[in-house]
C-alpha cells in the first residue's frame, strides 16, 4: 500500500469484514463539533478597527460567539452534535446571527488569508475583561504578536472536533476504558500525520495572498500581479512557514507515541525559558505584562499542529492537567482551510469526508512513529502544501517516491471501501465525488482583496436575507454572556497582574 505500507486494499477488505462483524459500523455513532475563525471586515475589506459588538454577546462568557487573536477576529463555536444536518444548521445561524448583529458597514471575510493589511499596528487585540483571566487572555495574544507580529496571526481556519461515542469502541477495542480508548484517539492522530499530505490536498484553499501578508518577510513566493503573491501548486500558504507555523514548537519533535511523552513535552515548552522569547522580556518598557511565560509556548493552546488531543474544558482546571487526569475525550482537526465554495466554510460534504478519513486512520494499525519516519512525515507534509497540485510531485513512503497523484487515488479508492460500510453509505459516497468536483486552487481575475470584497458582499446579503433558525438560543447565550460578565467582580491591576505571574507555576 502507498499510504506508510500499513495496509494493502486486500488486508483493509479483510479489516473491514472484521469490523462489520463486530458491528462496529452498526453502532457507529460519531459526535461533531465545528469551530470557526474569520474577521470582521469594513466595507472596503480592510479588518474592523471597532470592537467586538455587544449584540453578539461578552467574548469572554458566550460559549457560542468569542474571538480569537483580534477584536474583529470572530470565533463561532458550535455545541456538539451527533447529526450532521443539525451540527450544519447550528454553524450556519451562528453565521446569519453575526451578520444581522455587526454594524451595517461591516462584512465577514470569506478566506481563511487575511485581506489587505495597511498596517498591522491598528490591529487591536482581543480584550475580555478587568480581571485576572481577562487580562491572561489579552496577555496571551500580546505574547502572539510579540513572537509572531499580528500580521501572521491573522490567518484563520476551520477547527473540526472529533470523537465517538464511548459505546462505539466496543467493536473496536477489547474491554474499552479510558486509557484504551486514549490509546485508540492517539493512533488515529499518528495515522492522521501520516497521511495529513492527502488533507492538504483535498482541504487546501490559500494558494494566493495579498502582498502586505508578506511585506519584510523571507518568503519563496511569486508575483502574481499588482496586489497578490501566489504558488501555483501549492495546496495551503496558511499551513507554509509564512502562515500559522512556529520553527521554535517543530524543535519539541512531538510524535504522539504516548499521552505522558506528549504532555511531558508540553509542559516542557511551557517551563523551559526559550531564548529568542526569554529576550523579548514577559514585560515590555512600560512594565506592562507581554508574554504569559518565555518558553516555547505560553500556554498549552499555543502549540499548533494539524491535529490535538483534547478535553472539553472546565473551570479552573487546565488542558494540561484535564488530559493527564481523565485522558482524551476527542481530537480537534486544525489544518483545514476554510472553504470558500460554502458560506459556513465547511460543507456537510466536507463534514462526510473527514469523517472517512478520520475512520481510516481509527481502524488502520497505528505503529508508533519512529524519528525517520517523522522526517518522512515531515517531507510530505511540506511537498504537499508547495507543491500538491504539481501532477510531478512525488512523496515519500518508506523512502521511495511515489507520484502524490498515486497516492491520493489511492487513498481515495480506501475511502470509497470505508463509505460503503457507513450508516449512510451513499450519502457518505457522495462526499466523495463532491470534493472530487470541487475547484482548487483557481486563480481569480481581479486581486485577492477585491474577490474577498466581492463575495463578501454576496455572502451577507444571503445571511442578513435567511432564516431565524436557531436563533433564539443563541440571542439567549449572547444575553446571558452579557449578564454573567456584569457579575464578575473586577480585579486591581496588582491582582491581574499576580494572577498572569503565578499561572504558570502550578503546571
Amino acid at each position: 500500500m502507498l499510504v506508510q505500507d500499513l495496509m494493502t486494499n486486500e488486508s483493509l477488505q479483510d479489516r473491514l469484514k472484521k469490523l462489520k462483524e463486530t458491528s462496529f459500523f452498526d453502532n457507529l455513532i460519531i459526535k461533531r463539533g465545528i469551530e470557526k475563525e474569520f474577521f470582521r471586515v469594513d466595507s472596503d475589506g480592510f479588518i474592523s478597527k471597532r470592537p467586538h459588538p455587544i449584540s453578539l454577546g461578552s467574548a469572554l462568557k458566550n460559549k457560542y460567539i468569542t474571538t480569537d487573536f483580534a477584536e474583529a477576529q470572530v470565533e463561532l463555536v458550535t455545541p456538539t452534535f451527533e447529526d450532521i444536518d443539525e451540527l450544519y444548521d447550528f454553524l450556519f445561524s451562528l453565521h446569519v446571527y453575526v451578520a444581522k448583529n455587526i454594524d451595517d458597514d461591516e462584512m465577514l471575510w470569506p478566506f481563511s488569508m487575511p485581506p489587505k493589511i495597511e498596517d498591522e499596528s491598528e490591529i487591536n487585540l482581543g480584550y475580555y475583561h478587568q480581571s485576572g483571566i481577562g487580562l491572561l487572555k489579552h496577555v496571551y495574544r500580546r505574547g502572539l504578536k510579540a513572537r509572531y507580529g499580528s500580521t501572521m496571526q491573522c490567518v484563520s481556519g476551520m477547527h473540526y472536533n472529533f470523537s465517538l461515542k464511548q459505546s462505539s469502541f466496543a467493536g473496536l477495542v477489547e474491554s474499552p476504558n479510558q486509557k484504551k480508548i486514549s490509546e485508540a484517539y492517539l493512533g488515529l492522530i499518528r495515522n492522521f500525520k501520516r497521511i495529513y499530505w492527502f488533507v492538504l490536498c483535498e482541504f487546501g484553499q490559500t494558494n494566493v495572498v495579498d502582498k502586505s501578508f508578506v511585506k519584510n518577510r523571507r518568503h519563496n513566493l511569486k508575483e502574481l500581479n499588482e496586489s497578490d503573491m501566489f504558488l501555483e501548486h501549492a495546496t495551503s500558504l496558511r499551513m507554509s512557514e509564512i502562515g500559522y507555523q512556529s520553527k521554535a514548537q517543530k524543535s519539541l519533535d512531538i510524535k504522539y507515541n504516548s499521552l505522558e511523552g506528549f504532555l511531558r513535552k508540553i509542559k516542557k515548552a511551557i517551563e523551559v525559558p526559550y531564548k529568542e522569547f526569554s529576550d523579548k522580556g514577559l514585560k515590555d518598557s512600560d512594565e506592562e505584562y507581554q508574554q504569559i511565560s518565555d518558553g516555547i509556548i505560553q500556554i498549552e493552546n499555543e502549540y499548533y499542529d494539524s491535529i490535538r488531543p483534547k478535553r472539553s474544558s472546565s473551570e479552573n482546571i487546565r488542558p494540561y492537567d484535564l488530559l493527564k487526569n481523565l485522558g482524551i475525550e476527542y481530537l480537534e482537526i486544525r489544518g483545514v482551510d476554510i472553504a470558500p465554495s460554502d458560506i459556513t466554510g465547511m460543507s456537510k460534504h466536507h463534514i462526510r469526508f473527514l469523517d472517512l478519513i478520520l475512520i481510516y486512520c481509527l481502524i488502520l494499525p497505528s505503529p508508533k512513529i519512529t524519528s525517520n519516519e517523522k522526517k518522512e512525515i515531515d517531507s510530505n507534509e511540506y511537498i504537499a502544501i508547495y507543491s500538491g497540485r504539481d501532477k510531478k510531485a512525488k512523496i515519500l513512503v518508506n523512502g521511495d517516491q511515489i507520484k502524490i497523484n498515486e497516492a491520493r487515488d489511492e487513498m481515495l479508492g480506501n475511502l470509497r471501501s470505508i463509505a460503503k460500510c457507513m450508516n449512510d453509505s451513499q450519502l457518505f459516497d457522495d462526499s466523495i465525488d463532491h470534493m472530487l468536483s470541487l475547484k482548487k486552487g483557481e486563480l481569480s481575475q481581479s486581486s485577492f482583496h477585491a474577490y474577498g470584497v466581492e463575495k463578501a458582499k454576496t455572502n451577507l446579503e444571503l445571511l442578513k436575507s435567511a432564516g431565524e433558525k436557531n436563533i433564539d438560543s443563541i440571542k439567549k447565550e449572547a444575553e446571558l454572556s452579557l449578564e454573567e460578565l456584569d457579575k464578575m467582580p473586577t480585579n486591581s491591576k496588582q491582582e491581574m497582574d499576580e494572577f498572569v505571574k503565578n499561572y504558570n507555576l502550578g503546571l
